[in-house]
């Protein structure tokens, strides 16, 4: 019998049974009485005759069929059955599909544990993310995530370090050491690769920062400050930093619905503050005195700290900072303030959060408790007991701090005389 044609296939009428059109060698085309057409593939295997399918016709061509039919003779020649191949490679592409389905990337699992863990942050984790986003994804998102190592990561923060952001370095090594034991726990890797990395071997040890002003250098600042082409409501919160002991993020936060001028307080949301407490300022007359002076600059906002480039939007949250380190510059930036180094101080340049721990340590000199001072300071009490069972919020003693430190900062700063007030006075 001769070989099949292709015309000999087009002309090839079903019946009512299946008619078989053979090509020879095993190869054979089946015509259903559908009308359907599908190539097989005969032989024996051992004592066992067994057809293999070779697909439709109208998917394979006769030279695609017999190419198939001679791949399954080689391998009967190799003396394998061609069906249990075919079933193999089946298996083999179906298991590579569920593991490409499975495949977890480095960064599909860095967003998870952003989602899971992040999302009750105080921001949402939006910083920390900031950093894995620029320097870290962009080279290892697209990984699989048991590929990443511990050289992959350290080749990262030492780029980091090598720019000069050693702080950021160390930063980002404790991000990825939280990531990756997440991980660990749900064994999505067999061991954090970061466990015994130490800070000292990326950024370096951290020295804690100890900067405060000195009364000299507060009266020196009030001096520079008309000149360092500041609007007003920034020197106003400049002032309203030192004299209330808040953070620099806390005040860009702050709403009007949240002062009180006439009462003297200055409510703080948990949602604002650090440690997602609410916190109460008591406003001495000196930090009531700029609010007052904010207020008539942005009383027609809701916002104390407005943004000029958004409506309904406080300033930028890094707006305070960027303008005190522009005027700390050598040399200007493209596009910011000219007035570089106009408000370095005798002792050198100085942050937002030094108003703050400046504004601490007079409470301390000026007589206030330390335990008062922390909690003007919003800080978490240590002590679970303490926390669980004393429960005294401690009024008027934060109340004549606050006063203390205003009474101190309006006479250094504007010569005027201190008054002495008993804490019973100052409920």
């Amino acid at each position: 019998m001769g070989k099949l044609t292709v015309k000999q296939i087009e002309n090839a009428k079903p019946g009512a049974k299946d008619v078989y059109l053979r090509d020879g060698d095993g190869l054979e085309l089946r015509l259903y009485p559908s009308g359907i057409c599908a190539w097989q593939f005969r032989y024996r295997a051992g004592e066992q005759r067994r057809v293999m399918a070779l697909g439709r016709y109208e998917h394979n061509t006769l030279k695609e069929a017999r190419t198939a039919a001679q791949a399954a003779r080689k391998l009967l020649d190799q003396g394998i059955d061609p069906i249990e191949e075919q079933k193999r490679q089946q298996e083999t592409r179906e298991a590579e599909r569920k593991a490409r389905e499975s495949r977890r990337t480095f960064g599909q699992a860095l967003n998870r544990w952003a989602e899971l863990e992040l999302a009750g942050t105080k921001d949402g984790g939006s910083e920390r993310m900031r950093a894995m986003r620029k320097d870290v994804l962009p080279i290892l998102g697209d990984r699989d995530l048991e590929s990443v190592c511990r050289g992959d990561l350290v080749d990262i923060l030492d780029g980091i370090t090598a720019r000069g952001a050693r702080i950021l370095a160390n930063r980002v090594l404790g991000d990825l050491k939280q990531f990756l034991g997440w991980c660990e726990t749900r064994d999505w890797i067999e061991s954090n690769p970061m466990r015994s990395v130490i800070k000292e071997r990326i950024g370096g040890r951290e020295t804690e920062r100890d900067r405060i002003l000195s009364p000299d250098e507060m009266v020196e600042l009030r001096d520079k400050l008309p000149v360092a082409n500041f609007e007003q409501q920034t020197i106003a919160a400049i002032w309203i930093m030192l004299s209330t002991l808040c953070r620099v993020g806390e005040l860009i936060q702050a709403r009007w619905e949240d002062i009180d001028l006439e009462g003297g307080t200055w409510r703080i949301p948990a949602g604002n503050s650090k440690n997602a407490k609410e916190h109460i300022v008591y406003l001495s007359t000196y930090s009531r005195y700029w609010f007052t002076v904010l207020h008539a600059r942005t009383n027609w906002s809701g916002w104390c700290l407005p943004s000029s480039l958004k409506d309904n939007a406080h300033v930028c949250s890094k707006s305070i900072t960027k303008q005190l380190r522009d005027r700390m510059r050598d040399v200007a930036m493209s596009n910011r303030t000219k007035a570089t180094g106009a408000l370095i101080l005798s002792s050198g340049p100085w942050t937002a959060h030094d108003l703050r721990r400046t504004g601490a340590t007079l409470m301390g000199e000026l007589g206030v408790l330390s335990e008062i001072i922390e909690r003007c300071l919003n800080h978490v009490e240590p002590s679970k007991i303490k926390r669980t069972y004393q429960r005294h919020e401690y009024t008027a003693e934060k109340r004549d701090a606050w006063r203390r430190l205003g009474d101190y900062l309006d006479e250094l700063l504007n010569g005027n005389a201190r008054k002495v007030v008993s804490i019973a006075e100052a409920k």
